[in-house]
């Protein structure tokens, strides 16, 4: 299976705090034809304007992955955890038994960050927060693991789940072995890619679950984001 998700297609949101596209269900925008691929069950990209913030949420046994793109953005939770995450920066909460959690802009400028929640393995552990930095420019040309199990430098993942950034320069080619166990999900921020002979440009989104290996080709420079997931479509 492969599908093809162009950007005009997805959810706009826009309101007080956030400008933005949730690619999934999430909150009051519910299509029960779109409400998770495989265990990837909420992608927003969003802008959240400054000196606004996100109403607190309280969540269970989910994987809460924000990547902050753009500006500078303020967490707080109950694990005790507070920091403040800047432009390449990532982190994972993971919620496990139950976590509240608030994520505020009190700078001056808009901050663009994607927010996702992915399905653990096991239901009902101890929560946690962690967050590290990843100079992408410095990887160029490769997938580079962000969070998942097993990678150098990547944050843990309590999920049979893998998220990479990957930035390649035009012409560049990368592989990704699969088979049709995983759901690989490929969202490209910036730049032109052919992936699985599809043509992908700013903000598309391709969602492939299949037994051939995936091959991304770059068209122009570009930077996108893969999530390699597991679970039930």
């Amino acid at each position: 299976m492969i599908k093809v998700v162009r950007a005009d297609e997805r959810h706009l949101v826009e309101n007080d705090a956030i400008n933005g596209y949730w690619i999934f269900s999430y909150s009051d925008y519910l299509d029960m034809k779109n409400t998770h691929f495989g265990d990837l069950k909420v992608f927003n990209d969003e802008v959240l304007k400054a000196g606004k913030f996100y109403k607190p949420e309280s969540v269970n046994d989910k994987e809460i992955v924000t990547i902050v793109l753009e500006g500078e953005l303020n967490h707080e939770d109950s694990t005790g955890a507070k920091e403040t995450l800047k432009a390449g920066d990532v982190q994972v909460l993971s919620s496990g038994s139950g976590v509240t959690f608030t994520n505020m802009n009190m700078s001056g400028k808009d901050i663009h960050l994607i927010r996702m929640w992915i399905d653990p393995l096991m239901q009902n552990m101890k929560p946690a927060c962690r967050m590290n930095n990843f100079d992408i420019d410095s990887h160029k040309n490769e997938l580079v693991p962000i969070a998942g199990h097993g990678y150098p430098g990547a944050l843990k993942l309590r999920a049979n789940t893998s998220v990479y950034l990957s930035k390649l320069d035009t012409g560049k080619v990368i592989e990704l072995l699969t088979d049709i166990s995983r759901y690989v999900f490929i969202y490209v921020l910036e730049g032109e890619v052919t992936a699985c002979g599809e043509k992908l440009g700013d903000n598309d989104q391709i969602r492939i679950n299949q037994n051939d290996d995936i091959v991304i080709k770059a068209d122009n420079d570009a930077f996108f984001i893969l999530v390699d997931a597991t679970g039930n479509y």
